[in-house]
């Protein structure tokens, strides 16, 4: 009795708090009756969640929690001022138990209820019996909703990264691996055949947004194909039809000229590769047209994206853990992998004399600070410090440089002779200033990584370039109207909008991949984590980019968000090929 009673305290401590931390972040007038609404709601909703005796759900919910919170307070302040300064306040306490609150209840009940889902014989219909007629219809109609996407910005959404690469294609531009040439080789063949065949850049242009329509198109079925043939529920795989079918980013994406598109496409691919390849082994290697996709994917993730190659490359040792008696199979994949990459760079970048990117790009977080110093504490630097600075960049007084959440005017300042020959002190002038100014560093990070891991970072998600570009004659020719298209995809960048807004944020998708990884530790199912490893390796390399929130780098975890949802309906007994 005594224990209820306690329950029943708490509970309503934690709701009166509750109301407190939704009145004081939603800035609602004290006398509102939604406030007595909220009170009532949230008093038997915490209850009723205390009334759950789940030891572990608990402990895993509480860390993941707990981590949420720490981000929200300490994102708020740096999305207010790129500072710290604003965490420390009366509010503190009761933020942080307001968000904690809000995650600790809502991880608890979903896994609960997946765990029921779980344990329950739900009769799987079929609408369609035949594995090919089932492929073709969502091909079909995924294709059907993009198609107005498309005449609509007829030829293809074109951005001053996409002009770079048509002028590399038709020969007006230097051949550079800034963009991966893999891509731009793809352009190149649609954009040349287009003009031979047509005589025009801007129906050349179409050429390339329907391939990469067909592409994406085949991608999203083949991905369907794959969750059918693991007997996932109709229900489930008619929601994630209509995510491909209607979410507008895939639309738009399909017909935008970016490397980050394709790239993302791969991944959920590679990652169905992954899942055979760990929990299906001896299958898998019964048949070697596994071991050459495998090999072939994998290539595709390193040469369609720079960080592709991270993700391979610290993603395929970790599977030596769980191969056993087929590591010797494996390390022929692994190095055929190795092997076809190095051949591939060799005669991209001596026999084309193809030019290296910008060392610039891969020190985004250490550039960033060290700027970030410059600015805030320029008369306290000794002047062997600010000569060193000085000497590094082309520019002097680089912190007038310094933009808290785009690294680009940073970064491409540096002075790629000087460094080639003083990695040492630059390492050595990263170091002693770290020591000296450690608030700045990570104020620096944060302010130029918190979009990938705070829901409520905003920041443009797709482009509607005009495509005005007088050199190539390159200009936007409206096929439709599209009025319906123009209000569908306006909602992208209504981030006012509760919930719709969240369909758009990178930090919100982050934490439902947090989330499932969770779950799947919940029901001790640890080799799920091997799947997991590449999706959070491309966040790693989110969170080190030039930007602080760039959609179509994080776009991957989109693509993939379907099958890692879906992997929490299906357990390792039951991820098998039901397909007869």
């Amino acid at each position: 009795m005594m224990k209820k009673y306690n329950e029943i305290i708490i509970s309503l401590i934690l709701a009166i708090i509750m109301v407190f931390f939704i009145w004081h972040n939603l800035l609602i007038g004290g006398n509102n009756i939604i406030f007595v609404f909220t009170f009532i709601c949230s008093f038997n909703f915490i209850k009723k969640t205390l009334t759950i005796k789940n030891k572990r759900a608990n402990i895993i919910a509480i860390i993941i929690s707990t981590i949420l919170s720490i981000i929200e307070i300490v994102c708020k302040s740096i999305d207010k001022d790129y500072t710290l300064n604003n965490i420390i306040n009366k509010w503190l306490i009761i933020n942080f138990i307001g968000y904690f609150m809000l995650g600790w209840t809502s991880i608890k009940w979903i896994f609960i209820i997946l765990e029921k889902i779980n344990k329950t014989n739900m009769h799987n219909f079929r609408i369609v019996k035949n594995d090919y007629c089932f492929f073709i219809i969502c091909f079909i109609l995924i294709m059907l909703a993009w198609i107005p996407y498309f005449l609509k910005y007829y030829p293809g959404i074109i951005t001053p990264d996409s002009y770079t690469q048509i002028e590399q294609t038709i020969g007006i531009g230097e051949l550079s691996d800034h963009h991966p040439i893999a891509h731009t080789a793809i352009i190149s063949v649609c954009i040349n055949t287009g003009l031979m065949i047509f005589r025009n850049i801007n129906s050349a242009i179409a050429c390339y947004s329907i391939v990469s329509m067909i592409l994406m198109t085949c991608i999203d079925a083949t991905v369907l194909l794959y969750l059918r043939k693991k007997n996932t529920s109709t229900i489930i795989l008619l929601i994630l039809l209509a995510f491909y079918m209607f979410y507008p980013v895939n639309a738009m994406y399909s017909i935008t000229m970016w490397k980050d598109v394709l790239f993302s496409g791969i991944f959920p691919i590679f990652l169905i590769l992954c899942s055979e390849l760990i929990f299906n082994t001896d299958k898998f290697f019964e048949h070697k047209k596994n071991m050459i996709l495998f090999i072939s994917f994998s290539f595709f993730m390193i040469t369609f994206r720079h960080n592709g190659f991270y993700v391979v490359f610290l993603t395929i040792p970790f599977f030596y853990t769980v191969l056993k008696k087929y590591r010797k199979k494996f390390s022929i994949m692994f190095i055929s992998i190795i092997v076809i990459n190095q051949i591939f760079n060799l005669i991209m970048f001596n026999g084309l004399k193809i030019k290296k990117g910008s060392v610039g790009e891969i020190l985004s977080v250490p550039l960033q600070q060290i700027a970030r110093v410059e600015k805030g504490h320029r008369d306290e630097l000794s002047t062997e410090i600010t000569e060193q600075i000085n000497s590094m960049f082309k520019y002097e007084n680089i912190g007038n440089y310094y933009n808290p959440t785009l690294s680009d005017p940073v970064k491409d300042s540096i002075d790629r002779e000087y460094f080639e020959n003083n990695k040492i002190g630059f390492i050595k002038l990263w170091v002693k200033l770290l020591l000296k100014y450690p608030k700045d560093y990570i104020e620096s990070f944060v302010s130029n990584s918190y979009g990938y891991y705070y829901p409520e970072a905003k920041n443009w998600v797709v482009s509607r370039a005009t495509m005005d570009h007088s050199n190539m004659e390159i200009e936007r020719q409206s096929k439709i109207n599209g009025k319906i298209v123009e209000e569908i995809d306006s909602y992208i960048d209504k981030r006012e909008i509760p919930l719709i807004s969240m369909m758009f944020s990178v930090g919100f998708a982050f934490w439902i991949i947090v989330i499932c990884l969770g779950y799947k530790i919940y029901q001790k199912e640890y080799k799920y984590i091997l799947i997991y490893l590449p999706i959070f390796i491309l966040w790693l390399t989110c969170i080190a980019s030039p930007v602080f929130c760039e959609f179509r780098y994080a776009y991957p975890m989109f693509t993939t968000l379907g099958l890692y949802i879906s992997w929490n309906l299906i357990s390792i007994n039951c991820n098998k090929d039901n397909s007869k």
